[in-house]
């Protein structure tokens, strides 16, 4: 039983080595992605919802939950491609 310990305890340290030698971003950096973020998904959502929201007025005077569900849907695929791009692009950059 002891020994299964020690090996099980070996085991953690290693998985441990593991962790950290994973590159971990700063807090500079995750602060300048996160205001990039927020930035760039503002101007981005001004144009989209000048174009996106008039297509489904009759669903949103009218309270039709699929409406609401395509509207969300839209937001949700930009949103992600958004956030994936953003997320891709600091990822190369060095600080």
């Amino acid at each position: 039983m002891k020994q299964y310990l020690l090996n099980q305890k070996e085991k953690f340290a290693s998985d441990e080595d593991i962790i950290s030698a994973i590159p971990q971003d700063s807090k500079k950096k995750s602060i300048i992605e996160s205001l990039a973020d927020i930035v760039i998904g503002f101007v981005m959502y001004l144009p989209i919802n000048f174009f996106v929201l008039p297509m489904f007025a009759e669903q949103i005077a009218g309270q039709d939950m699929m409406g609401f569900l395509q509207i969300t849907a839209v937001f949700t695929m930009v949103a992600f491609v958004r956030k994936y791009t953003i997320r891709r692009w600091f990822s190369k950059m060095q600080f």
